[in-house]
């Protein structure tokens, strides 16, 4: 054996050495030292094995946005963000729905700054992914987005519903009354709440559920 071979075969049974000592004082090893011996030997395989959990959990969610149906997908501009799943429960239980049906999707993220090019580019966005069954909004952006005819004609998409809610309901939209469910809730903070459904709503049944939820 060369002195090289010998070199290899004493690193070795440093090694094993270690090891034994390791095994035999594992129990006796505090908690920070134990750490520090898994981090010292298995910090390449903690890596992999974090990685491995991110792919999982990243497959996991891919999958299940995938195979979920979304019942209504709702946008309300310059809404409060931390009220959203509060709207999301409440009109999935008005609407009668249940889990086995699939999913609401409130978005309140999108801040209400007067036509800015935040707002106008993340909305314009959605309604080009035909992301926006209902749309909650300011009179400024209604206006803005009637005039294009981005928006179903509200008297013959409510049908004999529109009557029912009078001058509330005009060509492309639906003035909330004074005292409705979102001011009540304080949800937005403009006075007058405008609600629209685009000519390219996936879901306008429950678009219409909606907008007679919001009328309460």
């Amino acid at each position: 054996m060369n002195a090289e071979d010998r070199k290899g075969e004493n690193i070795r049974e440093e090694v094993i050495k270690e090891e034994d000592i390791i095994k035999e004082t594992w129990g006796s090893m505090s908690f920070g030292k134990k750490l520090e011996y898994l981090w010292m030997y298995y910090k390449s395989w903690l890596f992999a094995a974090v990685i491995l959990v991110g792919v999982i959990c990243l497959g996991v969610s891919m999958y299940k946005g995938m195979h979920t149906k979304i019942l209504l997908n709702a946008v309300v501009i310059g809404g409060d963000s931390q009220k959203a799943e509060w709207l999301e429960e409440s009109f999935f239980q008005y609407a009668g729905f249940e889990e086995k049906d699939g999913v609401v999707r409130v978005r309140a993220n999108i801040p209400d700054d007067k036509g800015g090019n935040t707002s106008k580019t993340a909305l314009t966005t959605l309604m080009g992914a035909n992301a926006v069954d209902v749309l909650v909004c300011s009179k400024s952006v209604f206006e803005e987005y009637a005039v294009q005819d981005g928006f179903v004609d509200m008297k013959e998409f409510l049908g004999e519903k529109a009557a029912e809610y009078g001058e509330a309901v005009s060509d492309y939209g639906v003035l909330l009354t004074s005292g409705n469910i979102l001011e009540r809730e304080d949800m937005t903070s403009y006075d007058e709440i405008y609600v629209a459904v685009p000519v390219n709503s996936q879901n306008p049944e429950n678009a219409a559920k909606f907008i007679q939820y919001l009328m309460q």
